[in-house]
């Protein structure tokens, strides 16, 4: 056979990062690397040697210690990029959402996407008016964990879900962080926003909120919140910066009595009661486990190269994103009446 030429593939989409530290590092840009229709070509960081240091590492030809550089330009032909992930606090979030959201650049903005719910509803009404194909995202990568996609793949054909248990603790924060008051306030905006997202995609929003909080020692808190439904149904959600690690647990509950389970993005466990509907190995006392083979690699297990897929295909397409920041916000709502009832502002 006679030696072929490949076909060029279309022009790669340009993204530029702003807040290259440690999360982005080890997650996200790994994860954009592997991406297919997309290249970095420009990091902005405060101090100009990180700012050149993770261009250099990660192949960017443009690094910068302003980041409004990245925005700038006047014409689409005149920037350096055409989409921009920020990771860092939930200021910048903000500050980068609304500016570059109103020069129509897209944004993959980790969470949380604001400081507070104020300057949210400020971004979804700039989000609602911008050029069309304007894209925004929030960073929520627990339900995009392709782990957690099996196990809702995997209950599915075994009723609606009933019950939701989330677990969520950490080594931190052990201090205030993000400009918060308090550790807790803190401790809200870091784990928090990620369990009531995950708990209000699979239920909705609830219609009583109860939360209780437990001091574990002068730095260290416990918050359980209780989500309740006019229809019985019930979510309940605990936060922690007691561990020494994150820890992350699921349990699902149908309204056949399957239960599934997940523990952290690894094992996938899934069992129901011989009374209940259907046949197979699920019967009698039987437990299926399914361990998330490691040579799948993490960044898709964790969610961090789905929910970036995810951006990428909505900015290619110019369609609206499935993480919009409007979707975000019940979840600072529902945290607001947390913060009244568990003193996390004081």
């Amino acid at each position: 056979m006679a030696i072929r030429r490949v076909t060029p593939a279309r022009e790669a989409l340009r993204y530029g990062i702003i807040g290259p530290g440690t999360h982005a590092q080890e997650n996200l840009l790994p994860a954009l690397a592997v991406l297919d229709g997309a290249r970095l070509t420009a990091v902005a960081a405060r101090r100009p040697e990180a700012a050149a240091e993770a261009a250099r590492r990660w192949g960017a030809s443009l690094w910068t210690d302003d980041w409004t550089e990245l925005v700038e330009g006047g014409s689409e032909s005149g920037r350096s990029v055409d989409a921009l992930i920020v990771a860092g606090s939930p200021g910048l979030h903000a500050n980068v959402l609304e500016r570059a959201l109103a020069e129509g650049i897209s944004v993959f903005a980790e969470k949380p996407p604001a400081p507070d719910t104020a300057a949210l509803e400020r971004l979804v009404a700039i989000e609602q008016t911008a050029p069309a194909g304007t894209v925004a995202f929030v960073g929520f990568n627990f339900p995009y964990g392709q782990s957690y996609r099996k196990l809702r793949e995997t209950l599915r054909p075994h009723g609606t879900l009933r019950t939701l248990d989330i677990r969520m603790v950490s080594a931190k924060p052990t201090s205030p962080a993000w400009d918060c008051a308090t550790v807790a306030d803190s401790l809200l905006q870091g784990l928090g926003t990620h369990a009531v997202d995950l708990a209000l995609r699979e239920l909705g929003v609830p219609d009583r909120i109860t939360a209780r909080r437990a001091e574990i020692d002068t730095r260290r808190l416990a918050i359980r919140i209780f989500l309740e439904y006019a229809d019985g149904r019930l979510a309940t959600v605990l936060v922690g910066n007691y561990s020494n690690r994150l820890e992350y647990q699921c349990e699902l509950v149908t309204d056949e009595g399957v239960v599934g389970g997940l523990d952290h993005f690894n094992t996938l466990t899934v069992a129901r009661p011989a009374t209940a509907p259907g046949t197979g190995v699920l019967d009698s006392k039987e437990t299926l486990r399914y361990d998330w083979p490691g040579r799948r690699g993490g960044y898709g297990r964790t969610g961090y190269a789905t929910e970036l897929e995810s951006f990428h295909r909505s900015v290619i397409r110019g369609e609206p994103s499935d993480s919009p920041l409007s979707s975000a916000l019940d979840v600072y709502r529902v945290l607001d009446d947390v913060r009244r009832q568990t003193g996390a502002l004081a």
